[in-house]
């Protein structure tokens, strides 16, 4: 019996298809479950803030590189940079945190913007350090820690933490 040659052709082109269409099901579904699964979490504002899904309690915003949210409000006002390049007001006159302010500061990328509610003592002085040091490296000598205390402060608000001031965690880098 001889070999049909333009049916077996066609046979492949239908698996190719076949196993073409699976391939780009397969990416849809996979696509749609992880935008669930993040888009569960959180919603983006226009602003690009972060409004907390996770915890309906707290409505305030995961700003980043927070992973939780803020325990005060939110505010936005225009800041204005000192020598230094230090953004003010790191708050509005409410006392709410100022977003601008926040935004300033983490695009400097320091870790202790990211260290949670809860940070141990020693945590906090590790992150403190590190972004000391990396500062330290950017900068001309005799420069002062004004983004560090900032940083340090506008965490404090952001994070309802009460470790004091930023000099004794400079004193012990």
């Amino acid at each position: 019996m001889p070999i049909n040659y333009k049916l077996v052709q066609n046979l492949l082109r239908l698996i190719v298809i076949i196993t073409a269409l699976v391939l780009v099901v397969f990416i849809l579904i996979s696509k749609g479950s992880s935008a669930n699964s993040s888009s569960a979490a959180v919603t983006q504002r226009s602003n690009g803030t972060l409004i907390n899904k996770v915890n309906p309690s707290n409505p305030y915003a995961i700003l980043s590189p927070a992973t939780v949210a803020s325990k005060v409000a939110e505010c936005s006002q225009p800041v204005n940079y000192n020598s230094s390049g230090v953004p003010a007001p790191l708050q509005c006159s409410n006392g709410d945190l100022n977003l601008t302010a926040w935004n300033a500061l983490s695009a400097q990328e320091p870790k202790v913007m990211s260290l949670g509610y809860d940070p141990s003592v020693s945590a906090l002085q590790s992150a403190f350090c590190s972004d000391l040091n990396a500062a330290a490296s950017d900068s001309a000598p005799g420069a002062d820690n004004g983004i560090e205390t900032a940083v340090f402060q506008i965490s404090s608000l952001y994070y309802g933490w009460s470790f004091g001031s930023a000099n004794q965690f400079i004193a012990n880098c």
